[in-house]
C-alpha cells in the first residue's frame, strides 16, 4: 500500500508519496488548478499506483482541502480529511522541530501508515450549504447588534429623549425612516407634523397618529441637546440606519435560503431534524444551526458526551500552586452553535416548563444565571443528539424522570 500525503495551501499544494516499504519515492508540488489536478492519475499511473493500492491524506485547512479533495473523490481514490490538530501532535511526537509544507505532507503520510488517524466527517452538500448560511447570519447578526449600539450612544447624544417618543424603539421600520430624514433632535424639532405622517403613512403595521408625532415634535423642540457637530452627526447617524437597514435584508435573505432546504418538498414531508421542533423552545434557526454541525442523523458523535465536548460546554479547571480558577467554558468547538444554544435555552426559560425547572434548580445550588443558561444550553444539546438518532418526537417523560 503507497501513502500521499497532501499539504494544501491558497495557491499550491505539496505531494509526498511513500512507497510499500515506508520509503520515500516521490515528492512533488502542484498549483491549484484543474490542469494540475488532472496530471495526478497520469503521475500515480507511472509508479504503479492506483486507486486500489493508494491511500491519500489531507489536512482540513480553511477550505482549501475541499476541491483537491472532490477531485481525487470523483476520480475513485480513497482519500482521508485529517484534523490538523491531530497531525500536529504527531508531528511533535515525531520529533520535528522544523515545519515545512515537505514535513507536513511526510507527517500526513506517516500518519496514513500508522493507521492510528481519526478521519474527519465531510459533510454532506446540504448540510455544507446550511452551514455556510448559518455562520454567515451568525456574523451578519453581530455585525448588526454591534451597529445598533452605536446608533443607541449616538441617540443618547443627539436626543437623548428619544425613549419616551413614539420612537422609543429606534430600529422599527417607522423609527428608522423618521431618523433618517430627521437624525438629531434639531432637525426634528424643524420639522412639520404632516411631513413625518407622510413618511409614515405607507408602512404596514405603522399607527403613529398626528397627536403623537406632534409630541415627537415638542420632544425634539424641548431637548437638552446642544446641536453641536449637527450636521456630522446626523451623516453618521444615516450612515448606521442605512447599514442596519441592508445587514436586516441580508439577514432576511440567508433565513429564507435556510428555510429552503430545510422545507419539505412536494415529494416528501418530512425534512432532517424535524422532530426537533417539537422541542419548545428550538426553532428553525437553531435546528439550521444544530444540523450544520451535527449532521442530519447525529451518527458523527456516538454519544453525549462526546458532543458537548465538541461543542466545548464543558469547563475548564486551572491551578498552579494558590491559583485556582474553574467554571470557565472551554469554548473550543463552533461558536455560532454554542450561541444558537445559548439563545434557545433564552427562549426555553419562556416555553418549555421543565427546561424552566433545570434553570431554577441550577440557580438554587449556587449556578449564576448566565452558567444555568449553559446548563439547559449543553441539556438541549443532549436531547437534539438523542432525537437525531432515535427521529421521535421531543418527550420530556424520557428525559426528565421525576424523583
Amino acid at each position: 500500500m503507497f501513502h500521499l500525503g497532501i499539504d494544501v495551501s491558497k495557491k499550491a499544494a505539496r505531494y509526498f508519496i511513500l512507497d510499500e516499504s515506508g520509503s520515500k519515492l516521490k515528492a512533488f508540488t502542484l498549483d491549484n488548478d484543474k490542469e494540475s489536478l488532472e496530471s495526478l492519475p497520469g503521475r500515480f499511473e507511472a509508479f504503479s499506483i492506483t486507486s486500489e493500492n493508494l491511500l491519500i491524506g489531507i489536512e482540513a485547512t480553511g477550505g482549501f482541502w475541499e476541491n483537491i479533495y472532490s477531485f481525487l473523490k470523483d476520480k475513485g481514490f480513497h482519500i482521508v480529511l485529517l484534523n490538523p490538530y491531530h497531525t500536529n501532535k504527531f508531528r511533535e511526537a515525531l520529533a520535528k522541530k522544523a515545519k515545512t509544507d515537505d514535513i507536513d505532507a511526510l507527517v500526513i503520510a506517516q500518519l496514513l501508515r500508522t493507521g492510528e488517524y481519526v478521519q474527519s466527517q465531510v459533510a454532506e452538500e446540504d448540510i455544507q450549504a446550511l452551514r455556510e448560511l448559518t455562520v454567515l447570519r451568525y456574523e451578519f447578526v453581530k455585525e448588526r447588534k454591534n451597529l445598533q449600539r452605536q446608533v443607541c450612544s449616538l441617540l443618547s447624544i443627539v436626543f437623548p429623549e428619544y425613549e419616551k417618543t413614539v420612537i422609543a424603539k429606534p430600529f422599527s421600520q417607522a423609527s428608522m425612516r423618521i431618523l433618517s430624514e430627521y437624525p438629531t433632535a434639531w432637525h426634528l424639532s424643524n420639522s412639520k407634523p404632516k411631513h413625518i405622517e407622510k413618511i409614515v403613512r405607507k408602512i404596514v403595521g405603522n399607527n403613529f397618529n398626528i397627536d403623537e408625532i406632534q409630541s415627537l415634535i415638542d420632544a425634539a423642540r424641548n431637548s437638552i441637546y446642544s446641536g453641536r457637530a449637527k450636521d456630522a452627526r446626523a451623516t453618521t447617524l444615516r450612515m448606521l440606519l442605512k447599514h442596519i437597514e441592508n445587514l436586516s435584508k441580508s439577514i432576511e435573505e440567508l433565513e429564507a435560503q435556510m428555510k429552503a432546504i430545510l422545507s419539505p418538498s412536494e415529494d416528501d414531508d418530512s425534512f432532517p431534524g424535524q422532530n426537533l421542533l417539537s422541542i419548545k423552545g428550538v426553532g428553525d434557526k437553531t435546528l439550521a444551526a444544530l444540523i450544520s454541525y451535527l449532521g442530519s442523523d447525529g451518527s458523527n458523535f456516538p454519544d453525549s458526551n462526546s458532543v458537548v465536548g465538541y461543542v466545548g460546554f464543558y469547563p475548564k479547571i486551572y491551578e498552579s500552586g494558590q491559583t485556582r480558577r474553574d467554571n470557565r467554558i472551554s469554548k473550543r468547538g463552533p461558536k455560532v452553535l454554542r450561541w444558537a444554544l445559548y439563545m434557545a435555552a433564552v427562549a426555553s426559560l419562556k416555553h418549555n416548563k421543565e427546561m424552566r425547572t433545570l434553570y431554577h434548580k441550577k440557580l438554587s445550588q449556587g449556578k449564576t444565571e448566565k452558567q444555568a443558561l449553559i446548563c439547559v444550553g449543553k441539556k438541549l444539546l443532549q436531547i437534539a443528539l438523542s432525537m437525531l438518532k432515535s427521529g421521535e418526537p421531543y418527550n420530556p417523560a424520557r428525559v426528565f424522570v421525576s424523583r
